[in-house]
């Protein structure tokens, strides 16, 4: 038997990763640029160094972005 391989939990720069969005923000938000917004603050609050790409079915499709140094 071959051994399993260690999942590496590591964001790396260029992949896009799927944020799930809380539901309250589809009935909170009153407009399309309302919601966006939630979006956009919840996902820099909940998950700092991530950029938001698109917002699709509920997710928020990000990014990480590289590190200034």
């Amino acid at each position: 038997m071959a051994k399993k391989k260690q999942v590496e939990k590591v964001h790396k720069p260029g992949l896009e990763y799927e944020v799930a969005i809380p539901c309250c923000y589809t009935w909170m938000a009153r407009t399309k640029q309302e919601y966006i917004g939630y979006v956009m603050g919840y996902v820099r609050a909940s998950h700092p160094g991530f950029r938001v790409v698109r917002i699709e079915k509920g997710k928020a499709i990000c990014i990480k972005e590289e590190q200034q140094s």
